[in-house]
């Protein structure tokens, strides 16, 4: 038997200059009884486009969808303590971010573990010790890939940036605590764009600074607001989130903000820390903590 925990609901907004032009619909996401999808920090999409994954801080923290809201699977049952970023690479596999503990997962589609980054419940730098040599994490918020399979973790509570290679070995990690250049002050969210830069969200000094590969600085945005997810999207745009005004933010390659949409509230098209954003065929997914529901923003 299946429960409807999201009812279906269709508006349209008005737009000025700066408005994005977007249609509503909240996922009518059907889950079996007693199952409920409580604050929604991730949401994404599988490699073929047939998979809706949705990562909250419920019972059932990681459960996947078809395209149409029905159903499917949980993955990871039981591994989860404070839900939040949420990936699919290159090759279809699932990454999730765990600031609760401390933990980065690879999972196949299927739900396999594949990799582990960090230690389970342990907030460190890392364990130098009669030869142990690891990198713990502390509150690993997002996670991102190149196009050699290395991987970039947003290590938060450590104000860092981890790279590791495709086998999952430390290649380096940048940053400290700061306002400087290089500096953060909590890396939120990650992406590579079509320039081969990295862009790091650094929330709480109200900006998305700019690296290369290798983590050397190259710039900085300091006009985009809090941002907190970050995805990029067709034609070289860059889609925020901005859970402080419960914004979606459209930025050029350069940096210009293109468009906004949301505010604050309880109904379509209003948020509760706004978070979590995907780009799909014709729109956005995007997912909302404090509202449990996850909304198809469709480009008019």
């Amino acid at each position: 038997m299946f429960r409807t925990v999201v009812v279906l609901c269709l508006m349209a907004f008005p737009v000025s200059a700066t408005d994005l032009a977007v249609k509503v619909t909240s996922l009518d996401l059907e889950v079996p009884a007693n199952v409920y999808v409580e604050e929604v920090p991730g949401v994404a999409v599988s490699k073929d486009g047939t998979e809706v994954y949705v990562f909250n801080r419920g019972q059932h923290a990681l459960l996947v969808f078809g395209v149409d809201g029905s159903y499917l699977r949980e993955i990871g049952a039981g591994l989860f303590s404070v839900p939040h970023g949420l990936r699919v690479d290159g090759e279809g596999n699932i990454w999730t971010a765990d600031v609760g503990n401390h933990l980065v997962i690879k999972f196949s589609p299927a739900g396999k573990v594949l990799m582990v980054l960090g230690k389970k419940n342990t907030a460190s730098k890392g364990w130098f010790h009669k030869d142990y040599n690891q990198s713990f994490l502390n509150k690993p918020s997002d996670v991102t890939f190149d196009s050699d399979g290395n991987i970039y973790v947003a290590d938060g509570g450590n104000f860092r940036v981890v790279k590791y290679s495709s086998e999952g070995e430390v290649v380096q990690s940048f940053g400290e605590e700061g306002t400087g250049d290089g500096q953060f002050n909590f890396p939120h969210s990650l992406v590579i764009d079509g320039q081969g830069r990295l862009l790091v969200a650094d929330r709480e000094n109200k900006r998305i600074q700019l690296f290369d590969l290798s983590g050397i600085y190259k710039g900085q945005w300091s006009h985009v607001g809090y941002p907190y997810s970050l995805a990029l999207g067709s034609g070289g745009a860059l889609w925020m989130t901005d859970a402080r005004k419960d914004q979606v933010v459209k930025l050029s390659a350069e940096g210009e903000v293109l468009g906004t949409f949301g505010k604050s509230g309880k109904v379509a098209g209003r948020y509760g820390f706004l978070h979590g954003i995907v780009p799909v065929e014709g729109g956005l997914l995007v997912s909302d903590i404090l509202n449990w529901k996850v909304e198809h923003l469709k480009f008019k």
